[in-house]
């Protein structure tokens, strides 16, 4: 329905007050510190309207995947870790896709939020080797190999699977799975999953969520060259995840 440009508001709005849980997203969303708002909003129509469809959009995306999560804790990390570093890549991979004008900043956003679901899934699965794999990477490891070790698989290839089965575009779902090893992906995707690499590896610099994907990477002044990103660019969005991260805060 947001991907009609002339979508009836009422109908969209009766969708959404179906579900008690989704509702209570986008009112806590509006009336977050992001919008700053002087007096709170109350009614769900007038915050849909003032949002916009495509950040009415994601906060569902996000408020679906993030149901997904069960809260169990991984040593030091916990799930809630894992999901703020998936939402911040999704932020980050929009961000840097609107100002480069690279690529459509909403399949970024995509990309990016489901782009450690394989994690997400492995580790909530068997909570025991999720741990081995995170406490084992914390003191630097790479953390594929880790992985290989522990479950026989790393998150990308379960992720690429779980997005097949869910019957994900290919361009999703060639993110999931060479957001790590770009430079493997099939060509006609690989614009996407270097973006996603980039953005990945700037939100582990950032320290947002769990960042030890991306232990061993190196991200260099080519790489994000050729994804027409410069470093004031990546700069500037890293200091707007803060308040941007509020908005999909549950």
């Amino acid at each position: 329905m947001t991907r009609d440009p002339d979508v009836n508001i009422a109908s969209l709005v009766k969708l959404i007050s179906q579900d008690a849980a989704l509702t209570g997203r986008i009112m806590k969303a509006v009336n977050s510190a992001f919008y700053a708002l002087p007096d709170k909003m109350v009614r769900l129509d007038r915050a849909v309207a003032y949002m916009g469809l495509k950040t009415v959009k994601e906060v569902a995306i996000s408020s679906t995947l993030s149901g997904l999560c069960k809260q169990i804790s991984f040593g030091k990390y916990e799930d809630r870790d894992l999901w703020d570093h998936s939402v911040g890549v999704a932020i980050m991979a929009r961000e840097l896709a609107r100002h480069a004008k690279t690529m459509d900043p909403e399949e970024a956003f995509l990309a990016g939020m489901l782009h450690d679901i394989g994690l997400l899934l492995e580790a909530q699965s068997e909570p025991v080797k999720g741990e081995l794999v995170l406490t084992t990477a914390d003191n630097g490891s790479a953390f594929m190999p880790i992985e290989k070790k522990i479950y026989g698989f790393d998150h990308t290839e379960l992720g690429a699977r779980l997005a097949a089965g869910w019957r994900f575009p290919e361009g999703i779902l060639a993110g999931i799975r060479w957001h790590h090893q770009p430079e493997q992906a099939p060509p006609e995707h690989q614009a996407l999953c270097k973006h996603l690499y980039i953005a990945d590896m700037l939100c582990s610099a950032a320290k947002v969520g769990c960042p030890l994907t991306c232990n061993q990477q190196k991200l260099t002044d080519a790489q994000m060259a050729e994804s027409k990103i410069t470093q004031e660019l990546a700069d500037t969005v890293a200091g707007k995840l803060p308040i941007l991260l509020r908005l999909f805060m549950s």
